[in-house]
């Protein structure tokens, strides 16, 4: 697998609802309606898919298949609750997963 960076975006309208990117900020190839419903991205983090040989909700293979051929891959969750995006690296590390409370400190 190349080195290759992925931009990943959340929508602000939207709970539940990513954009994974093969190029930062560039949204010129999606189309028009998709990106109305998305809103205004918001960048969320960058990864290198290389060093991952499985991510939390998605599929290394299909991630590589539509950035290969649309340069982009949405992610809708199904779920209520708001990912945490801390919580999922710590699980990928097979750390525990921090309280709410321990979130909030981090964040003062």
């Amino acid at each position: 697998m190349a080195d290759r960076l992925v931009f990943v975006y959340k929508s602000r309208n939207k709970q539940g609802r990513y954009l994974y990117l093969k190029e930062k900020d560039v949204f010129a190839h999606i189309p028009a309606g998709l990106l109305d419903a998305f809103g205004v991205p918001e960048f969320v983090m960058m990864f290198a898919l290389s060093k991952h040989k499985s991510l939390p909700k998605v599929k290394v293979e299909d991630l590589e298949e539509a950035l290969d051929t649309k340069g982009y891959f949405l992610r809708i969750d199904l779920e209520d609750v708001e990912e945490n995006l801390i919580n999922q690296e710590r699980k990928y590390r097979g750390l525990e997963p921090l309280s709410k409370e321990e979130l909030s400190e981090l964040f003062k």
